[in-house]
């Protein structure tokens, strides 16, 4: 099993992202299932965390970068192997939730 941390960054993304839907969408039960399936998908990185792709670009070429799509928004994390550990990151793009 593999340990998952949430860089700063990251959290701060997804609580803007939870903001977001909740104030200007004006939808909390929608941000709530939002941060409930990013929660899942991470989770899921614990068994298996080499199953979803390298993300392809310039940022990828000195370290692998995987990458989901969580409900509009691509969630990024790095596999660190010698500790068995995910590093959750912020969206390299600066994308937004998009509804």
């Amino acid at each position: 099993m593999y340990e998952i941390i949430y860089l700063p960054t990251a959290r701060k993304q997804l609580e803007d992202i939870v903001d977001y839907i909740t104030v200007e969408l004006a939808a909390p039960d929608a941000a709530l299932d939002f941060i409930d399936e990013v929660d899942k998908a991470a989770k899921s990185l614990a068994e298996v965390p080499y199953r979803h792709p390298i993300y392809h670009t310039s940022f990828a070429v000195l370290e692998e970068v995987r990458w989901i799509f969580v409900k509009n928004y691509n969630v990024f994390y790095k596999v660190f192997e010698e500790d068995k550990t995910v590093e959750m990151e912020a969206d390299r793009e600066e994308c937004r939730y998009q509804s």
